[in-house]
């Protein structure tokens, strides 16, 4: 097809950012086909886009670190960035599969509302949830954040990262209140997390909301790297302390064998990897 002078025929019925977002995503693609690094002017007549505005895209993409710019051949190939984002979403494919029998599971044997989530840049994202059988129903969404001091999705990944790993959690995100019974010193979490490493399980006591009260426990990967958690959660009328004890070492079983699923192996006589 002939490119039109002056104008950029790529997907003209967009508009604004959706418009600037095909055309990112066009310079992607046709960098990810091409054997060799492209210059702008090679792009632009491929696309039919206009120079300026290939220029442009290219300029945003360098900056964000998803296309590298060869100063000496002024030629663009594409950055590890995508091989990154790949492999976390395959890693993520992978904890799923590997997660939803237990926690259909917990569920059933339960009868309360359950997740799956992974940390991600300091907080604890939802993968996978299932409602329970009674009226109580959480704030949480697929794809949401919530912090990790306050949860027990996030303490139970929290108590066996490194410390400097903790360090740079608790620096960036802070120890906000979100109950009267939230921890927001770092000597209440450390005596916290102390007792997740020993029990293999962590427990949100009203911390993230009022009247819920939930238990996680971490999911391993083959390193023994904290690489999620499962948790029940129910409002604090069906899950007093005493059950919720009783339903921690459930979830910690569960959680252990996903961690086995995705090739995990405890040592003999501890069921629970050392913090990394």
């Amino acid at each position: 097809m002939p490119r039109r002078s002056g104008s950029d025929t790529l997907r003209p019925r967009a508009a604004g950012g959706i418009q600037s977002l095909e055309k990112g995503l066009a310079v992607i693609e046709a960098l990810a086909q091409s054997p060799t690094a492209l210059s702008a002017n090679t792009l632009a007549r491929s696309l039919e886009l206009t120079r300026p505005t290939v220029y442009r895209v290219l300029a945003s993409l360098v900056e964000q670190g998803w296309v590298v710019r060869e100063r000496e051949e002024r030629r663009y190939h594409l950055s590890f960035k995508l091989l990154d984002l790949a492999h976390r979403t395959l890693k993520g494919a992978d904890l799923l599969r590997a997660a939803r029998p237990a926690l259909q599971e917990l569920q059933t044997k339960c009868r309360e509302t359950v997740h799956v989530a992974v940390p991600e840049s300091g907080r604890m994202v939802y993968l996978d949830k299932l409602e329970g059988a009674g009226p109580f129903c959480t704030n949480s969404r697929l794809g949401a954040a919530v912090p990790m001091h306050c949860t027990a999705l996030g303490k139970a990944v929290l108590a066996f990262l490194s410390g400097p790993s903790i360090e740079t959690i608790v620096a960036t995100h802070g120890l906000p209140r979100r109950t009267p019974r939230t921890l927001v010193t770092r000597v209440a979490l450390e005596r916290e997390l102390g007792r997740v490493r020993r029990q293999g399980y962590a427990i949100d006591d009203v911390e993230m909301e009022d009247d819920v009260r939930c238990v996680g426990a971490p999911i391993f990967d083959y390193r023994g790297t904290p690489v999620g958690a499962l948790s029940v959660s129910a409002p604090t009328s069906r899950m007093p302390v005493a059950r919720a004890h009783t339903v921690g070492a459930l979830v910690r079983e569960r959680a252990l064998a996903v961690s086995r699923a995705l090739g995990w192996s405890s040592q003999v006589g501890d069921p629970r990897p050392t913090p990394a």
